[in-house]
């Protein structure tokens, strides 16, 4: 069984030295451009090499993010980025354009990568078509179930050669499958707002009307937290698990990184001592660290999305997109800076209340904060909820705490709070300011080694140093003959000291990790011992950062895309938006639900000429399950017509059946390289994305979503009016 990756998202320098320092396995991070967390803090082209170097010294692999979709004009930049980094040593780049994956795959074959959840893959077909585009691990859809995962881990396993499959363990979660949400980019009104561009403005974390004309955040779920589901997910065979949150603070960063870390070390723990199924029965989280995840961010408690089958609306995040931290308490009165109080807030005012600052509110603790141990601390910040808010209009009130005191029966008086509270208001403690504090002390990481000192009268010293998890040895020699002590003989203990003094490494010996081989009454100048104390260790860091170089082919030239240009035609030939919608509305296509295509070939029903059925981008659930179940009969019917399809998953197969194959909007093609990529897998390309713009009579679904929204509408908080559909299959939400 082997241990599972943990991988940790890294915003800027300080998240990278958090995931390091609290046990990542591996980061992943962006650039300052071609990511879809372009809003994050990210790393400059200069900043890179340290930051690169600073975590494979650590032992910490390095994941870039070049996730969005790219242009014909980009690719040459997009390729030049990533020779340049492919020199820096990188582990591996996330992808979503098809075309720039061409391209890495044909000239930089051995820069592993890693298909983007934004692929949308969900299913072996597709796992098989990714290999062929040259990636080595696939990140599938959120919305798996733990027997899916465990399935698509055995496909990745039975590849050659075996490919990698990388699940999210913890942190925000899309409502739309990713890579099929078009919502930020048309509520922006044409600004480019869009997340597959990397700028993504979080349309489902707002607020809508639904039928019922009641505001309400249809769309929001909470937030990922598996923590409990470790045993499973490490039994699944998943190869590493993803912590969402490159938004995020770096105290983020460390607490759910240190948390994981804690909990996947104690599994292997457990089944070392007991074996996998008893570990699984005794393994258990702490209340206490439940109770740090939830505080540092959540909305509304935490979900396990679809690992078990659908949640329904349990999925949602209830009154608040936000950070929801923990129930405090609910306002029992709220004194102004006049000290006025209301005839029902006698209570409060009758436990002297204090005219300090704008405001002040009296909060009844919960019984859950009195069960926890909760206190409210100078610093903390809190939020007030009412059920009574209009969330289109409003946002939940509150601020940081500068003024506390516990007023006994369970009470206790907070201020100074500019923005109004109400009776009755919910209180949540939103942030903790030592748990803030106490995240970022984590001491440096530090790697194991072991220290092998020779002494011996008449000979030169020797050190050998061994890097234990690189497996990696280096033997120092000192230009130094050792001489019996005319005075004062070098002790044993005075040599192990300098040996220990690894302080400004990532190294340290341990608790055993020195050994001392040494003649009595000899004169050990402690200089020589501390000059190759420093050399092994350098040579040591050397080899780490080297590594991964040394491994594979030179990079290209600086002007890599310069050698790709004219064999590639770059930048010349261009997917152009307007001629292939030109192209869609003179092709004659007609698209129908391949559902209702099968439904009227069964009843003899004529078609329009030109009528091509297609396959919903997501056809994950009860539509790949029909195909399956009726692939030979559907391949059949389709033979003259051919078939549109908009994911990875079906091209093969039914490219092998001898049905033509045509490129539908959801394969995401935004430049000629993706074009051709499809091409080389047997596709003819019908549309490029909805980013283009291009749209054909379907019109376009802004999000597929497995969450059934129990709405016929919902009306946004600039008045347009989307339209809630289930898909023919009967398990897909679309939103247009």
């Amino acid at each position: 069984m082997n241990r599972p990756e943990l991988l940790a998202p890294v915003g800027g320098k300080r998240h990278l030295i958090a995931a390091v320092n609290n046990g990542a396995d591996a980061v992943y991070m962006g650039g300052m451009a071609f990511n879809a967390r372009i809003f994050a803090d990210n790393f400059s082209d200069e900043e890179l090499p340290d930051a690169i170097n600073y975590a494979h010294t650590h032992g910490v692999k390095v994941y870039m993010t070049i996730n969005t979709l790219i242009t014909d004009g980009e690719l040459a930049r997009a390729f030049d980025y990533c020779n340049y980094i492919y020199g820096l040593g990188v582990d591996g780049v996330i992808i979503q354009d098809m075309g720039l994956a061409r391209l890495l795959h044909k000239y930089l074959p051995d820069l592993p990568l890693h298909l983007s959840t934004q692929g949308t893959l969900y299913n072996k077909e597709g796992v098989s078509a990714a290999a062929k585009m040259g990636f080595c691990r696939i990140v599938p859809a959120r919305e798996l179930s733990l027997d899916e995962i465990t399935d698509l881990a055995a496909c990745c396993r039975a590849m050659e050669p075996p490919m990698d499959i990388e699940v999210f363990i913890h942190g925000a979660l899309c409502m739309c499958y990713s890579g099929q949400c078009q919502m930020s980019r048309m509520l922006g009104g044409g600004s480019g707002r869009t997340g597959n561009r990397g700028t993504c403005a979080q349309p489902c974390r707002h607020a809508y009307r639904g039928d019922s004309g009641e505001a309400y955040y249809a769309l929001s779920p909470k937030d990922l937290c598996l923590i409990e589901r470790i045993p499973e997910l490490v039994m699944s065979g998943a190869s590493s698990f993803k912590i969402e949150g490159r938004m995020k603070s770096p105290e983020y960063v460390a607490i759910v990184t240190k948390i994981y870390r804690k909990y996947i070390d104690l599994f292997y723990e457990l089944v070392k001592e007991h074996g996998t199924k008893k570990a699984a029965e005794l393994y258990s989280v702490d209340e206490n660290d439940m109770l740090d995840l939830r505080q540092i961010f959540n909305r509304g408690d935490f979900t396990e999305g679809y690992l078990h089958g659908n949640p329904g609306e349990d999925l949602l995040s209830g009154a608040s997109p936000k950070n929801q931290g923990l129930l405090l308490g609910r306002v029992i009165a709220v004194i102004d800076s006049e000290n006025k109080v209301s005839e029902k807030d006698e209570r409060a005012a009758a436990r002297g209340a204090l005219k300090r600052g704008r405001e002040l509110v009296c909060i009844e603790l919960a019984r859950s904060a009195k069960e926890q141990g909760m206190v409210l601390d100078m610093g903390d910040g809190i939020e007030f909820i009412s059920e009574e808010d209009d969330y289109l209009v409003n946002s939940p009130a509150g601020g940081v705490v500068t003024y506390v005191k516990d007023i006994g029966d369970g009470c206790i008086l907070a201020g100074d709070f500019a923005r109004g509270a109400f009776t009755g208001d919910a209180v949540y403690k939103v942030t903790d300011k030592k748990l803030l504090e106490a995240a970022l002390e984590t001491p440096e990481k530090k790697l194991p080694v072991t220290m092998a000192f020779t002494a011996r009268e008449g000979q030169f010293p020797v050190l050998i140093m061994t890097d234990v998890r690189a497996n990696s040895s280096v033997e120092i020699n000192a230009d130094h003959v050792i001489k019996r002590a005319e005075k004062v003989a070098t002790d044993k203990e005075r040599i192990e000291s300098s040996l220990d003094r690894l302080g400004e490494t990532p190294f340290s010996p341990g608790l055993t990790g020195i050994d001392i081989q040494m003649d009595d009454d000899i004169m050990m100048p402690l200089s020589i011992v501390n000059r190759m104390r420093r050399e092994a260790a350098e040579e040591l860091i050397r080899r780490r950062k080297r590594q991964v170089i040394e491994n594979r082919a030179p990079a290209l030239s600086k002007n890599a895309a310069g050698v790709i240009r004219d064999d590639e035609d770059l930048g010349r030939t261009v997917l152009d938006a307007g001629e292939w919608q030109s192209k869609v509305d003179a092709s004659g296509i007609r698209p129908v639900a391949l559902q209702d295509f099968m439904a009227a070939k069964a009843e003899g029903r004529e078609f329009v000429p030109g009528t091509v059925p297609y396959i919903l981008n997501v056809s994950k659930g009860k539509l790949d399950r029909y195909i399956e179940e009726h692939f030979d009969e559907i391949a059949d019917a389709c033979r003259e017509c051919g078939i549109l399809i908009g994911n990875l998953g079906w091209i093969e197969k039914f490219s092998q059946a001898g049905v033509k194959v045509f490129g539908d909007y959801g394969l995401n093609v935004f430049n000629e390289q993706a074009r051709l990529a499809y091409k080389e897998l047997g596709v003819k390309l019908y549309m490029p994305s909805h980013e283009t713009g291009v749209s054909d009579e379907r019109g376009i679904p802004l999000m597929i979503s497995e969450h059934p929204v129990a709405e016929k509408t919902l009306t946004d908080r600039k008045g347009g009016v989307h339209r809630i559909e289930r898909s023919a299959s009967g398990d897909k939400t679309l939103i247009f």
